[in-house]
């Protein structure tokens, strides 16, 4: 995955997690399991990189856990 890809699927990380509300952690767990999937078939650190980026942003803009 690219980065460019790797920002895009970031940022729809965070919107879904912003729009659940406060409790972003079933969005992260369905994502993690999406990543490891067909068709981007990602690599465990690959995944831990992007879900390290939105929780960054999470606590960014104060929607932590």
């Amino acid at each position: 995955m690219r980065f460019e890809e790797m920002e895009v699927t970031i940022q729809k990380i965070v919107d879904e997690c912003d729009h659940e509300g406060g409790r972003p952690d079933s969005v992260l767990k369905e994502w993690r399991a999406k990543l490891e999937k067909e068709p981007t078939l990602l690599q465990p650190f690959q995944i831990d990189k992007i879900m390290r980026a939105v929780r960054d942003r999470l606590e960014t803009s104060g929607n932590s856990q």
